[in-house]
């Protein structure tokens, strides 16, 4: 099975990396490299100009990590429900490949193309810091990649796992969804204290399944500038994987 599940998520990658979006995000990191490089940048927070190199690495850190859960949904949306529209699984029942390692190799496939693409944006804000005399943090920013690839990851499987039971649409709003509510989970909670009554308690039930994808941002960008980290939220979100990864199992697709 794990054989089989690695030809198709090569063969899946492979065609992933022929597609126009990665091209796109190249030149994004461009620019933003571009626009952070620049003396003209001007970003202000609270009315305050935003100059320092710590600051703006928070900001652009925060950004890269946006982008990055943004192009896994758009990067793992598609993939397994143009697999069936074009009839390619016929190719795979007939060698009595099970849906769990077809499934699963398509979705492996997503989540190295996500992160293929969210590693460009990273390596761009690795040139700027070296630009801005801090290559100090270039070798801490390796493994705290590792752990921002963890909140990537978990967007981009959790659509995969969508996709195989939902419409395309309904897939894309449920991980849209959940990317917001990750991404912006101190803001959500600040919400729900504001909001109160059915809906915050519904809202809290909300934020109480979905990972804190904000937290393993700030944990990376922390590791990366040589400050603690709260390592629970690393397990939390290895869970978290977990349990979304058991969908590869448990949802199924009818073979046509």
């Amino acid at each position: 099975m794990k054989s089989s599940a690695g030809i198709i998520m090569k063969t899946a990658l492979k065609e992933r990396m022929r597609r126009k979006e990665l091209y796109i995000i190249a030149a994004l990191a461009i620019l933003l490299l571009f626009l952070c490089s620049s003396d003209v940048t001007s970003i202000t927070m609270n009315g305050e100009a935003v100059t320092g190199f710590k600051n703006m690495f928070w900001v652009m850190h925060a950004l890269v990590h946006f982008v990055g859960c943004v192009l896994a949904v758009v990067l793992s949306l598609h993939t397994i429900p143009k697999e069936y529209e074009r009839k390619n699984s016929h190719l795979v029942w007939v060698r009595n490949i099970r849906q769990e390692a077809y499934h699963g190799g398509l979705a492996l496939a997503n989540v190295c193309a996500s992160l293929w693409a969210a590693g460009i944006l990273y390596a761009a804000l690795a040139v700027y810091a070296v630009a801005k005399g801090h290559g100090e943090v270039l070798l801490p920013m390796i493994p705290a990649f590792l752990i921002l690839s963890l909140s990537i990851s978990f967007v981009s499987l959790f659509v995969s796992v969508m996709s195989i039971k939902f419409p395309v649409m309904a897939a894309g709003i449920f991980g849209a969804a959940v990317m917001v509510f990750g991404v912006f989970h101190g803001m959500m909670e600040l919400f729900k204290n504001m909001l109160g009554g059915l809906g915050g308690k519904c809202m809290s039930f909300f934020l109480f399944l979905v990972p804190d994808l904000n937290g393993i941002q700030n944990a990376a960008y922390r590791f990366a500038t040589g400050e603690g980290i709260k390592v629970h939220l690393v397990f939390v979100m290895l869970f978290a994987l977990w349990m979304v990864s058991l969908g590869l199992f448990v949802f199924r697709k009818k073979e046509a």
